[in-house]
């Protein structure tokens, strides 16, 4: 068996430690971001979110989307639209103001045509706008981008005349970034493993 020597394994300990308080468990803040915790009637928001239909010719549905599915499990959230405006999904987060946030989701869309958009908002921040696009297969798209205040609204909009868009696996975390502290840690682990092996050369 190979030895480790006590100069690596004090690295490996530093980084370990450094790893370990930035690295947080999984935190989606996103309730119900794979619209699996219900299935509601044609035309009404799933648990935890906020259905705003369109002005004209809403059609949004919770449940296997027509052309391709869900992403995973039995639901994704269904947007087609036949006027000319948009369902809006959404929901409001707690957030801290200044902080980053990493958004992501699965997004497909099941027809090829003229008639159709969708676009994602974080607060006032747009994260992704699509008009008029070409059938795709389920995609994952993810942004980062800075809350502004204690609470901030997430929001999906979209429509799709003959079609869907259909959306799934919605995820919000705060990016991971180390801190002072944490970077300090490093840097001490990381200078005493350097004292370590020269007082250990010194001795040869």
């Amino acid at each position: 068996m190979r030895k480790v020597s006590k100069f690596s394994a004090a690295v490996a300990l530093a980084a370990g430690a450094v790893f370990a308080l930035t690295a947080p468990a999984s935190a989606n803040l996103v309730t119900n971001g794979d619209f699996e915790a219900d299935t509601p009637a044609n035309q009404t928001a799933p648990l935890g979110w906020t259905l705003t239909p369109a002005s004209s010719g809403s059609d949004f549905f919770v449940g296997p989307g027509p052309g391709f599915g869900a992403f995973a499990g039995v639901n994704s959230a269904n947007f087609g639209a036949t006027g000319n405006f948009d369902d809006v999904l959404s929901q409001i987060l707690a957030t801290t103001p200044g902080h980053s946030y990493t958004i992501s989701f699965e997004l497909a869309l099941a027809s090829t045509d003229s008639q159709n958009d969708f676009s994602v908002f974080f607060g006032g921040n747009q994260l992704y706008s699509l008009t008029n696009g070409s059938s795709f297969g389920y995609q994952l798209l993810s942004f980062t981008s800075t809350a502004t205040s204690s609470s901030t609204t997430l929001s999906f909009n979209g429509r799709e005349v003959p079609s869907w868009y259909d959306l799934d696996n919605v995820d919000v975390e705060p990016t991971v970034v180390p801190e002072p502290f944490t970077l300090s840690l490093f840097g001490t682990g990381l200078a005493g493993a350097v004292a370590m092996r020269r007082r250990k050369k010194a001795k040869a």
